[in-house]
């Protein structure tokens, strides 16, 4: 009898170090990256995070950082959820229609600071939304929006609302597309990595992107107006998404130190990130003799009108795809950017 017990607490040890032996292995992650070489994203807030996941999991986790992006910008929620590569910074809106629910985070007009707005967009993600299964194959890391979108323009001074109809302006995401309806702008969907040339060919008049894109990726020169709105006139909801058979193969205690450096964590440093970037892109481009236009407090009463079908058009498309207190919801994202006002 005693030799069985013994045997038996042998056998039940061996599988418990097994288990760990199998976790105590080191995960690689393979990063698919498509941001620009020194941009400010890629060297203050996603590199040192990427090093911090190594850090956190005292090296059990590592990432190596694929010599350029694998697939196409457009594609990489696919491109991780196959497996094709493990981890990338994706924009939500380059696959529109795709995430109904998320789209929450493009809306107009919501707050001026990405520091604000990415923390609250991931809490209320996870608090209202996560529930409903949205990324399937994908486990989003941290979920996140930046820093309000502007209007930039090559040759065409705005300084109001009626100042954009007629206008060719980039778009990236469904959201914005329908904004730009709205205020009777012709909208171009297309990922920021495709801007240069539609700018440099003159198919378009100009975007609708963040204010740090323009000498990020090398547009400076080919923009010379910008019309800015505080609180935009759209967002973009950013997924650090991760293959979600890769996220398995790590530890519940290394998977606990990642998210403990991701979610909002992650999210308020890409903000923040955003609004100083914004502010330096600003002053390029008074240094370079940009047409500054601004929204008057007037001009944004107005917009608030004029954009209020953006609102409800969202609410009926999360609510056909599940999201049945999609008012409460985005009521409750608005709380959450109010509190730090």
């Amino acid at each position: 009898m005693l030799l069985k017990m013994l045997a038996g607490v042998t056998l039940a040890a061996g599988l418990s170090l097994s288990a760990t032996a199998a976790f105590a292995e080191t995960v690689t992650i393979r990063y698919s990256n498509w941001l620009p070489a020194n941009f400010f994203l890629w060297d203050d807030v996603v590199h040192p995070w990427l090093k911090e996941i190594e850090q956190v999991t005292e090296g059990r986790v590592k990432v190596v950082v694929s010599p350029k992006v694998v697939g196409t910008v457009s594609a990489q929620y696919d491109v991780v959820r196959d497996g094709l590569a493990d981890l990338s910074w994706m924009v939500a809106g380059y696959t529109p229609g795709r995430f109904p629910m998320i789209e929450l985070g493009d809306l107009p007009l919501i707050g001026p600071d990405a520091a604000v707005l990415a923390p609250a967009f991931d809490k209320t993600y996870r608090t209202h939304i996560a529930q409903h299964g949205v990324f399937e194959g994908v486990e989003p890391l941290s979920l996140l929006v930046i820093s309000p979108l502007q209007i930039v323009t090559k040759g065409k001074k705005v300084d109001s609302v009626d100042g954009l109809a007629g206008l060719k302006l980039r778009s990236s995401s469904v959201t914005l597309t329908e904004v730009l309806k709205l205020v009777g702008a012709v909208p171009i969907l297309k990922s920021a990595a495709e801007a240069y040339e539609m700018l440099a060919t003159g198919t378009i008049d100009g975007q609708v992107t963040n204010l740090n894109t323009i000498p990020g990726f090398n547009q400076l020169d080919l923009m010379d107006g910008t019309y800015h709105v505080p609180g935009g006139l759209a967002n973009s909801v950013i997924i650090m998404g991760l293959n979600a058979d890769k996220w398995a193969e790590i530890s519940e205690e290394d998977r606990k130190a990642i998210m403990g450096i991701s979610g909002d964590v992650f999210a308020r440093k890409a903000g923040e990130a955003y609004d100083k970037a914004d502010k330096v892109a600003l002053e390029k481009m008074r240094a370079a003799n940009y047409h500054m236009g601004e929204a008057t407090p007037e001009q944004i009463a107005e917009l608030k009108v004029r954009l209020k079908p953006v609102e409800d058009a969202w609410i009926a498309r999360a609510k056909a795809a599940g999201l049945a207190n999609a008012e409460e919801v985005l009521d409750a994202y608005k709380a959450e950017v109010a509190k730090s006002y």
